[in-house]
């Protein structure tokens, strides 16, 4: 029987047509749950449907996590 890791592997080798969309689907799907997650986080428990700063705190902690990740990422190189 073949991993989870052996198979993916196996599809990308014969069909890269359907690993990519595969691959895409899972992308898709984990942005979408992201999405909606962050929009009760932020919208509803957080700022109580305040758009204005449910967004601009959004923004500035993913610059911030962004940034954060540059530097890891500069120690790192």
């Amino acid at each position: 029987m073949l991993s989870v890791q052996e198979a993916f592997t196996d599809l990308r080798k014969r069909n890269k047509v359907l690993f990519t969309i595969i691959v895409s689907l899972a992308v898709i799907l984990f942005w979408k749950g992201a999405w909606g997650l962050m929009d009760i986080i932020f919208d509803t428990w957080l700022f109580q449907d305040h758009l204005f700063w449910s967004n601009l705190v959004a923004v500035i902690v993913g610059l911030a996590i962004i940034s954060a990740a540059g530097l890891i990422l500069d120690k790192l190189v």
